[in-house]
């Protein structure tokens, strides 16, 4: 590969990591295995304390590296009806990372039988670095880099009646400037996520599998950026699936979503891959991701009035 050539795609991989980090958050695929991270107002909404890991490789055979990872965990805060959350995340692509670190308060009611609300406030830090490029051939120096921290804050509200669910959140609420300057273009757009679900059990008295279908939409707005993902979700006793469609408002596709794992009372685990529907690109554009989510029982004090959480979202 020629100096030229190579500075060109040097040039090209900083020119998009800067827009990519700009038009959007990282978009994650496994919404539901990941509910702090989808909507701050889910911490604190089962008996248990909880704990989150995920991971996705975005486009890994495109070479340009984006990957993204983090750990989340929350707890019921009896005495008062509410929750608490913190989540560590980190993004990377080549010499691009932005670790971030949240913090979540939630408080729950119950505003009528079989109706249960959670309201959230989170608020953190992130780091944007960029470390200095250059040639590999002569050291010629492509950028020097940068590095920013600023605060940055969400909020959310979980609800569910009966059999149904949803949520409505809305990130980056100040706009935060995320470059070296204080331009407009340097703001974050902020990043507004809808979501309604249904749980339907085909558990009866003949049946004594656990058999669950979840149908839900869930449409996020980031931006010039919209995503709408609808799909459902399956349980077999032990196994579960799901299979969603991600499109925009004018139904441009982007990718069908395939989603395997295995859930216990306490544990879940699951494995998903984007498949590209709908950029025309000379490598496959696929996507890795997976979630890992425990529960920990501890010594209650009194039963926990307001849980929200389906148990099927774990």
């Amino acid at each position: 590969m020629t100096n030229k050539t190579q500075k060109i795609l040097l040039l090209f991989l900083y020119l998009f990591i800067n827009i990519y980090s700009r038009a959007q958050d990282v978009p994650y695929s496994q919404h539901y295995s990941n509910l702090t991270y989808l909507n701050p107002a889910f911490a604190g909404t089962r008996e248990s304390m909880r704990m989150n890991l995920f991971y996705r490789n975005q486009w890994p055979k495109s070479g340009a590296g984006f990957q993204s990872f983090g750990a989340a965990f929350d707890l019921p805060i009896e005495k008062f009806n509410s929750g608490f959350g913190v989540i560590v995340t980190n993004e990377m692509a080549g010499a691009y990372m932005q670790p971030s670190v949240d913090f979540i308060y939630s408080y729950q009611i119950k505003p009528f039988p079989d109706a249960y609300l959670s309201m959230a406030l989170q608020g953190g830090l992130v780091q944007k670095y960029l470390g200095e490029v250059e040639l590999q051939d002569n050291n010629e120096v492509l950028t020097r880099g940068f590095s920013k921290i600023y605060p940055d804050f969400a909020v959310g509200i979980t609800g569910s009646y009966k059999n149904f669910y949803s949520g409505i959140s809305s990130d980056h609420l100040m706009k935060p400037y995320q470059g070296v300057s204080a331009r407009e273009l340097q703001r974050i757009n902020r990043k507004y996520t809808f979501f309604i679900g249904y749980l339907h059990s085909l558990t009866g008295r003949l049946i004594k599998e656990q058999r669950i279908i979840s149908p839900s939409v869930l449409i996020q707005i980031q931006g010039g950026q919209q995503n709408i993902n609808w799909g459902s979700s399956f349980q077999y006793n032990w196994l579960i699936g799901g299979l969603w469609l991600r499109h925009n408002v004018k139904f441009n596709m982007d990718a069908a979503i395939l989603m395997a794992g295995f859930k216990t009372s306490d544990m879940r685990f699951a494995y998903s891959y984007d498949i590209n529907v709908g950029k025309k690109t000379f490598v496959p554009l696929g996507s890795h991701e997976i979630s890992f989510t425990i529960l920990f029982d501890y010594n209650k004090k009194k039963q926990f009035q307001a849980v929200k959480c389906p148990g099927f979202l774990l």
